[in-house]
């Protein structure tokens, strides 16, 4: 990793190697961190061309639109959040349409979102807005003695001032940090280079067929008609030619009127490529989806085969991997100080917490089975919180202490049978009101 720093005393020290294989550099530093390898991607490069991989790749959208589409759907659950202080904060910031802006994160690697507070009708501290600070405006990663980050420099509109912002108003999503590189890394790093060969493959693909259909433009003049003169530059009959040719190659001019004994034709190609570029592009497009966990989204496109096992397989990883980007958000929002713990130090009570519910979807059969094979044997005993975690799994309702009613039911029984013990509603409802009664 290397730093671009701008301090000159700073410079001239030597930076102390403290806890490998984090480098840490003594005193306050900004630094411009590339690590990059790849030329292209150096500098504010990664911005550029990622954003092409977002904006223009089928593959890539198509990754970026089901993770997307997945959080919008996922319960955001808040615990310990009796004075329901982040319940309000997520709601005062369009929690759901802002995860759209967060999710950049997985485009660019990291994605910062200052945060604003304000005092509730009821005195309590609450999230009042969420700012995004857009990736390509972030010049240096501010660090403290110890290589911690403290704050960000954004460059103002239109190239022109800085600002530093301190990063315990912001909330810092980054996806994979490796290094204590702030930048993280974009879910379409290790796609770049497949992008990029299949990329230039397409266009060299694209020029070929638009030759083959519409070929060549060649002007032949007659021996005695001179395109250049002796000093090797075109004459006015050469200038002539030469734009003709450009003309009618861009589609500009319909037709032409050539001088006595001069030829024009359109020239196609001589025969078949030696290559299979579909076959090609088919293999970068298959590396791409895996290098992403994506495959089961181009299986039956890029080839015939594909069990609907083998979908379940790998759509049930990709899960997985979304599953684990929900947690680093809430994660975020649980440890990094503008966060929860800002609103339990604010408002003097415990912490809140921000969950991920019901983003991966089991069998619910399956788990049926294994939940009476349990309670047959007594192996396991339901308790408040199985049922909870269940009906988070199912998507069914929490539980209302209010109309919960009590059945008694044997383990080993099968669907359909003893249905003449089953207590009716009103059965249960007289028994209920023994009860209070008593």
């Amino acid at each position: 990793m290397s730093f671009s720093l701008r301090n000159k005393k700073l410079a001239k020290s030597q930076p102390s190697i403290q806890h490998m294989p984090v480098v840490k550099i003594t005193g306050f530093f900004k630094s411009s961190i590339d690590d990059e390898l790849e030329t292209r991607l150096a500098g504010q490069g990664y911005i550029r061309e990622f954003k092409k991989m977002a904006d223009s790749d089928a593959i890539c959208g198509a990754v970026l639109l089901a993770i997307t589409k997945i959080f919008q759907s996922i319960e955001w659950k808040t615990v310990n959040d009796d004075k329901k202080v982040l319940e309000r904060s997520l709601a005062n910031v369009n929690w759901n349409e802002r995860l759209d802006e967060i999710l950049s994160f997985l485009i660019y690697g990291h994605d910062i979102q200052e945060v604003v507070y304000k005092k509730d009708d009821d005195g309590m501290m609450v999230w009042k807005g969420m700012y995004t600070r857009p990736q390509s405006t972030i010049l240096y990663w501010n660090h403290d003695d110890n290589g911690d980050l403290v704050s960000i420099t954004q460059q103002g509109e239109e190239g022109e001032g800085e600002a530093d912002i301190n990063i315990n108003r912001c909330l810092h999503f980054a996806s994979m940090k490796t290094r204590n590189n702030p930048q993280g890394k974009s879910i379409f790093r290790n796609a770049y280079r497949d992008w990029y060969y299949r990329t230039n493959i397409e266009r060299i693909e694209a020029i070929g067929i638009e030759r083959d259909l519409t070929g060549i433009p060649i002007m032949k003049p007659s021996d005695n008609d001179m395109l250049v003169d002796e000093k090797g530059k075109f004459t006015a009959l050469g200038k002539w030619a030469w734009q003709t040719v450009k003309n009618i190659k861009n589609g500009h001019q319909e037709g032409i009127v050539l001088p006595n004994q001069w030829e024009f034709d359109l020239q196609g190609s001589p025969g078949q490529g030696q290559f299979d570029l579909n076959k090609v592009i088919d293999r970068y497009d298959g590396k791409m989806a895996l290098s992403m966990l994506s495959q089961f989204l181009i299986l039956g496109v890029i080839n015939n085969s594909g069990s609907f096992a083998l979908a379940a397989e790998q759509s049930s990883l990709f899960y997985q991997a979304v599953t684990g980007f929900a947690n680093m958000v809430a994660h975020t929002v649980n440890t990094q100080f503008i966060g929860a713990p800002a609103m339990a130090l604010l408002n003097d009570i415990e912490q809140p917490k921000l969950v991920v519910v019901g983003i991966n979807k089991p069998d619910l059969e399956e788990t049926a089975s294994f939940l009476g094979r349990l309670l047959k044997y007594n192996i396991i005993t339901p308790d408040d919180k199985l049922e909870e975690h269940l009906r988070d799994q199912a998507s069914l309702p929490a539980m209302d202490p209010d109309t919960a009613r009590e059945l008694t039911v044997n383990p080993g029984a099968k669907p359909g049978d003893d249905k003449d013990d089953e207590p009716t509603k009103k059965q249960q409802q007289a028994d209920d009101e023994e009860k209070r009664n008593a």
